[in-house]
């Protein structure tokens, strides 16, 4: 079975939102990371407003880029009284119709338990246009209640149309991508393998030359790590050191004989 309309049908559902851009036809790692965080009672989501191809100038060489929760928004989603609180960041970046790989993108987290190999090429897919169209209605709500700041957050109660449910969370409950507040997690891309529906998707961990990214939520701040270059031991150096002396020692005694 092949997957031919439902690209077409995902990339109709973006109308490139302010909330969380998406880039519909362009550059792979354009689409910029929301933070999505949901328990029983509420859900809170925030546009981080940064992409993938930013986040690698920022982490090429190591380092820790973070943004804080805090504010009027965060602090109506504890108001809402729900414990357990789960959390995951994701970014969205179709910019083909089609269903071979690099066409339609996405990258998240992962459950400390969730392996890879399980999720199918059409579930991702589906689950892209939900999520899309998940980010249009948040955008929808705070421009026209004017309750977001600075139209990049918005706390939701449990059965509105923008709480974040498990589908939004968890690519349909196919993928789950949300840890507990505090248990960091590994950054995830994923993409479709082929147009054959039940194939499983291309996933792959994202990071820099030295390792994978790592990103936590501690309850205020979302924190995404790269991996920095590792520093050779004392004993390398002196091992460096003997072997230029060696060398310099045979250069001198060849032009003396």
């Amino acid at each position: 079975m092949k997957l031919k309309s439902l690209a077409l049908a995902v990339l109709a559902a973006v109308a490139a939102p302010s909330f969380a851009a998406v880039t519909v036809d362009g550059e792979i790692g354009t689409g910029e990371f929301v933070l999505l965080a949901t328990n029983s009672k509420g859900s809170y989501a925030q546009d981080l407003g940064i992409s993938l191809n930013q986040l690698n100038a920022v982490l090429a060489n190591g380092g820790t880029w973070s943004q804080s929760v805090l504010g009027t928004q965060y602090d109506a989603f504890l108001a809402f009284g729900g414990t357990g609180t789960q959390w995951t960041i994701a970014a969205i970046n179709p910019i083909d119709a089609g269903f071979g790989p690099g066409e339609i993108n996405g990258w998240t987290t992962m459950n400390i338990n969730q392996s890879f190999g399980v999720l199918q090429n059409a579930q991702f897919g589906d689950a892209v246009g939900g999520l899309l169209t998940h980010f249009k209605d948040i955008d929808n709500r705070a421009n026209n209640t004017g309750i977001g700041q600075e139209n990049n957050r918005l706390a939701s109660a449990f059965g509105t149309n923008t709480y974040s449910t498990a589908d939004h969370t968890g690519y349909n409950q196919y993928f789950n991508q949300r840890n507990d507040i505090g248990v960091a997690s590994a950054l995830v891309y994923t993409t479709h393998a082929n147009e054959v529906s039940d194939a499983p998707t291309l996933q792959s961990f994202v990071g820099n030359a030295y390792g994978a990214y790592t990103v936590n939520f501690d309850g205020s701040t979302i924190s995404i790590t790269g991996v920095t270059a590792p520093v050779p031991e004392p004993s390398t150096y002196a091992m460096l050191a003997a072997g230029l002396m060696a060398v310099g020692f045979v250069a001198r005694r060849r032009k003396q004989a």
